[in-house]
């Protein structure tokens, strides 16, 4: 957001405010709040409780998973809050406000959480030119996954369904089919969107 003027009384306000960021639960989430010159306190709250306060010459942490960064920029002061260790329950609204005013900038953070990938049936003996089924099952996953396959083995025929678990709405579930004509590795691929947000299992398959 920008465009907000200055609350009565004071010359300083936010220029720009955080960016909704969506993380991996574990991974750290950067917000940065640009403030004109002349602050003297600026604090941070994660779904309404303060979790930081930064003055110009220092910031006050209260809790070592809420860190601080400052820096100059064209004249403007930037403080950037850093999360280490995201958990899940963190989702939500980050505000960014000024002591004395009541002026303030806010973003939503959305937490993902990467579960397990599994081929249950582990390596696999097939026979050869005969369609047989693989399933991967990704639990444990906010939200759910896409899930793809890699085949790298000659086949005559291949296909996959990709879809919610029916006997489980929390996971998901792809079934491959496919009619080998040879050795190889099958790779399922889980993804979710977002960086560094993906996860593959693979097995060998053998054909007689």
């Amino acid at each position: 957001k920008t465009g907000f003027l200055p609350a009565s009384g004071s010359s300083y306000q936010i220029i720009e405010g955080p960016k909704n960021a969506t993380v991996v639960e574990g991974s750290e989430a950067h917000f940065n709040c640009t403030i004109s010159q002349g602050w003297r306190l600026i604090m941070w709250t994660l779904n309404d409780v303060v979790v930081l306060s930064v003055t110009p010459t220092e910031p006050i942490i209260t809790n070592d998973r809420f860190t601080s960064a400052s820096y100059e920029e064209g004249g403007n002061s930037v403080s950037e809050m850093i999360i280490h260790d995201v958990k899940l329950q963190d989702a939500g609204r980050v505000k960014c406000s000024l002591q004395n005013s009541d002026r303030d900038a806010s973003a939503f953070l959305s937490v993902q959480v990467m579960g397990e990938l599994l081929i249950p049936r582990g390596n696999l003996i097939v026979t050869e030119d005969k369609p047989c089924n693989v399933t991967c099952h990704a639990s444990g996953w906010i939200p759910l996954p896409d899930i793809s396959w890699e085949i790298g083995v000659p086949v005559s025929h291949s296909s996959y369904y990709s879809g919610p678990d029916p006997n489980d709405l929390q996971s998901a579930v792809s079934v491959l089919t496919l009619t080998p004509q040879g050795n190889g590795t099958l790779t399922c691929l889980a993804n979710m969107k977002g960086p560094n947000a993906h996860k593959s299992v693979a097995v060998n398959l053998t054909v007689v």
